[in-house]
């Protein structure tokens, strides 16, 4: 470790951030995206070609899963890497890295040597895990807490456009060089050195502290940040949520070439092709997502966009022989995923403790290449093994994005409730949103919505996005259902009002707004007063038609 300290001590880097700080990070990671992208479609085209497009499916289940063990390895070591060293350090030392590997490409690549290409693939992917938290978590250390999003969505969206540049060169480029791919391989190194040189200009930042050292049980590791990481509301969650779209992008990444092989009837090369729709689409949803969440973090988008990423893959399927509905699909897929993982990404950052973000990050990498690995599986167990087309495969994918879909929609009730309640059930119903910023100031808060029904409480919902509903049983009924979402609790019957102070103060005490929801009337407001004299600041919420506009709007008045 004092070895690799010195190593770092001797890069040199500028003293001050800087305003284009972010455009260098930028242009950084996205020409290593392009060369990741290259590299492995350019690997697949020699492969193919070294031994027969009989085993297109095997060559490109192989690749994915050997691009995805280093995650695996090596993601908490680079995480404990990231806390300890100055990022800025250890970009430029991976870029290094990287120009070394290139150099030995261009040997691979002309003696057409199977085992040259899967062990630089090795190597290029340990690259790529050692440089993931650091890229994500100098983020934060470059621009300032309120344009996170806005940043993610431009790291996102540069880094599927580099997605497209490289998948568009291995193609384009195989075709126009008449499959030299020595040449290419040169080009490679060409693009190395330009990231070698974007990441050299990037600002010094500072170590964070952390004194943690690296261990060869890194699986333990990964578990203690992931365990972690459930203390702090809704991480591990995004962190999933994160994992999930690495999956299936992966899985579409892999099975686009087999299904444009045997479903469009097209050569392995229009392949690659078609899957730089869905990289169009994912930069698009990445630059957008970050633009509308603006200095929010929408978690309830990601609920949303996961169900339609999902539909866009069983359309997929059911029109897989006609390449316009094709195109449509795959765009769409990209769209939503772009839009699906920005919040989850920013999330992640933001939520993370300082010096333990890198950590955190690399154990996100962990589980998103795990999924990458799962990817490569898939895409073999369901062509080889089940003997599904790669049609159906894509149809089993939008099945089981499906589901976890709408578990993500339960387990983050809160936010998607909000996020839906505001963004499209208010504007389905004539109702006016109240002002909320007297009360939003009061620590100690209950609400108490009485004669209410379940439309107005997502109505509530929209006004505030850390909203939990207490829903009184009653003749000890529970509802079974309300079990599966997270801000929705059932409690004692509605009789047992004297227990509802010790009731809300667990949900108070982790930063949470409970809701009482009584379906009856209040009881005599001098039985409320006395049990909440000397606790909560407790308002009575009403739901009544504003005599200006004819339109539903809420009262909120404290006892």
């Amino acid at each position: 470790m004092e070895i690799f300290k010195k190593i770092l001590q001797k890069i040199p880097s500028f003293s001050s951030k800087g305003r284009h700080a972010l455009t260098f990070l930028n242009i950084s990671q996205s020409l290593g995206a392009v060369n990741d992208n290259l590299f492995k479609f350019v690997m697949a085209f020699l492969l193919i070609d070294t031994l027969g497009k009989q085993e297109a499916s095997s060559i490109l289940s192989a690749i994915g899963a050997i691009y995805v063990i280093p995650f695996l390895l090596f993601s908490s070591s680079a995480g404990i890497l990231a806390d300890r060293f100055s990022k800025q350090k250890l970009l430029v030392l991976m870029k290094v890295a990287e120009m070394l590997i290139m150099v030995c490409a261009i040997i691979a690549f002309s003696s057409k040597s199977v085992g040259g290409c899967y062990t630089l693939l090795f190597f290029l992917s340990v690259h790529s895990a050692l440089f993931g938290p650091s890229k994500y978590g100098i983020i934060r250390e470059l621009v300032p807490a309120n344009a996170l999003s806005k940043a993610n969505g431009s790291v996102t969206s540069f880094t599927y456009l580099a997605m497209i540049v490289g998948t568009f060169l291995a193609s384009f480029l195989t075709e126009v060089t008449h499959r030299s791919f020595s040449i290419i391989a040169c080009i490679c190194l060409l693009i190395a050195i330009g990231g070698f040189f974007s990441a050299l200009a990037l600002p010094a930042t500072l170590p964070q502290g952390s004194n943690k050292k690296i261990s060869p049980l890194f699986i333990s590791e990964i578990y203690r940040t992931l365990k972690h990481t459930r203390t702090i509301r809704h991480l591990f969650p995004a962190i999933l949520g994160s994992s999930f779209f690495l999956m299936i992008g992966a899985f579409t990444q892999l099975n686009i070439i087999p299904f444009a092989m045997q479903s469009l009837n097209l050569q392995e090369i229009a392949g690659g092709y078609l899957f730089l729709v869905t990289a169009l689409g994912i930069a698009l949803g990445s630059y957008l997502g970050g633009k509308a969440s603006k200095k929010n973090i929408e978690l309830g988008l990601s609920c949303l966009t996961g169900i339609g990423i999902a539909l866009s893959f069983l359309a997929l399927a059911l029109f897989s022989t006609s390449l316009i509905k094709t195109l449509f699909c795959l765009f769409f897929i990209g769209l939503l995923g772009g839009a699906f993982v920005v919040p989850f990404d920013t999330f992640i950052q933001l939520s993370s403790e300082d010096e333990k973000r890198g950590q955190t990050i690399a154990a996100t990498n962990f589980l998103s290449f795990l999924g990458v690995f799962f990817a490569s599986c898939f895409v073999y167990f369901f062509n080889e093994i089940c003997g599904l087309s790669p049609a159906k495969s894509f149809a089993v994918i939008g099945g089981m994005t499906l589901v976890v879909s709408l578990l993500f929609c339960l387990r983050l009730s809160d936010l998607f409730l909000s996020f839906f309640s505001l963004k499209i059930f208010r504007h389905c119903t004539r109702f006016i949103p109240p002002s909320t910023k007297e009360i939003e100031k009061k620590e100690n808060l209950v609400l108490v919505l009485e004669k209410a029904s379940w439309q107005q409480a997502l109505l509530l919902a929209g006004l505030f996005s850390n909203l939990h509903f207490l829903v009184p049983r009653k003749s000890r009924q529970r509802r079974w259902f309300y079990s599966f979402f997270y801000s929705i609790h059932q409690i004692g019957e509605e009789v047992e009002m004297q227990l509802l102070p010790q009731i809300t103060k667990p949900y108070i005490d982790k930063g949470l707004l409970p809701c009482l929801i009584l379906d009856k009337g209040l009881p005599q407001k001098k039985e409320l007063f006395s049990l909440f004299s000397s606790f909560p600041y407790v308002v009575n919420v009403k739901s009544v038609i504003d005599p200006a506009s004819g339109k539903r709007t809420f009262t909120f008045k404290p006892f």
